[in-house]
């Protein structure tokens, strides 16, 4: 009932046609001069359901999606320690104390002189190598804190951007940071790995968040979908057994299609339309 309630708006007139009567002086009759309709489609019809969400978040409902929040709430933090209470009492550390009782030993011992040995390149490769943080787990998934992962999996809801795209013959459902297993794209000049593209028009077939929703006619004219080429290799082998009884007769034959690995950086709806996702990254689950 809240959605029936929802406003719908188009860009322009989804038909529009044009006629114009004209009068016959002979036969002194009203007859319609015959024109061809012309239609004309408008870019997309954009469904605005933000009160209607924000009314379910203030009802039970919403009271429940706050529980989920509280289950990842205080598991960044760093283990208890039981002995740091009593050092910030003392207003020692466990450092400091270590070299208390190293001094009162009276064991002074020299130490030992390292030469510098200078090598820019091998010093180079260890920084890029301290720089370099990965940001996808072995499975393609986005590396998120324990606290995200735990509240995404009682259920509350992750927010942002999400698209339906038309690509190699299919439509998927994407969002920021998914990756996208489809066929071969070719040609692979175009499609080499490392490129970026800009899925766009007629191939974003909807767009939305939790707030507005933006359904094309056919497409979505202004939203836009980029995704970058990871890896072009071949999917799993696909087993094909065939066994005829009786016969003495069995076929076994292996098949690894080409398949491309695109990850999907953003997702942008069209100019005017775009309202705060209202993402996890954006609630404070720390404690």
């Amino acid at each position: 009932t809240s959605l029936r309630r929802s406003i719908i708006t188009t860009n322009n007139h989804l038909f529009s046609t044009t006629s114009s009567p004209t009068y016959n002086n002979n036969n002194n009759n009203i007859t319609q001069q015959q024109h061809q309709q012309t239609r004309t489609f408008s870019k997309y019809a954009s469904v605005d359901h933000s009160s209607a969400y924000t009314d379910a978040i203030a009802s039970s409902h919403g009271q429940q999606l706050q529980l989920a929040l509280e289950e990842g709430r205080g598991k960044d933090d760093a283990p208890f320690d039981p002995f740091s209470a009593f050092l910030d009492e003392m207003g020692q550390t466990v450092d400091s104390v270590e070299d208390g009782a190293d001094a009162g030993n009276g064991n002074d011992i020299e130490e030992a002189e390292f030469e510098e040995y200078d090598n820019q390149e091998e010093e180079n490769d260890e920084d890029e190598e301290d720089e370099y943080e990965p940001m996808y787990d072995t499975t393609g998934a986005p590396l998120r804190p324990k606290s995200e992962r735990l509240a995404l999996r009682a259920g509350y809801p992750s927010g942002g951007n999400f698209a339906v795209i038309y690509l190699a013959g299919f439509q998927h459902k994407v969002t920021k940071d998914d990756l996208l297993v489809v066929n071969k794209l070719k040609p692979v000049s175009e499609w080499s790995v490392g490129s970026t593209h800009t899925i766009k028009g007629d191939d974003v077939l909807l767009v939305a968040n939790q707030y507005k929703t933006c359904v094309g006619l056919p497409g979505v004219a202004g939203a836009e979908v980029d995704v970058m080429v990871e890896e072009i290799t071949r999917d799993k082998t696909l087993v094909i057994f065939k066994k005829r009884r009786r016969k003495n007769s069995r076929r076994k034959n292996g098949f690894r299609r080409q398949v491309t690995f695109l990850r999907v950086l953003d997702v942008r709806m069209p100019e005017g339309e775009a309202v705060a996702d209202g993402s996890l990254e954006s609630e404070s689950i720390a404690a």
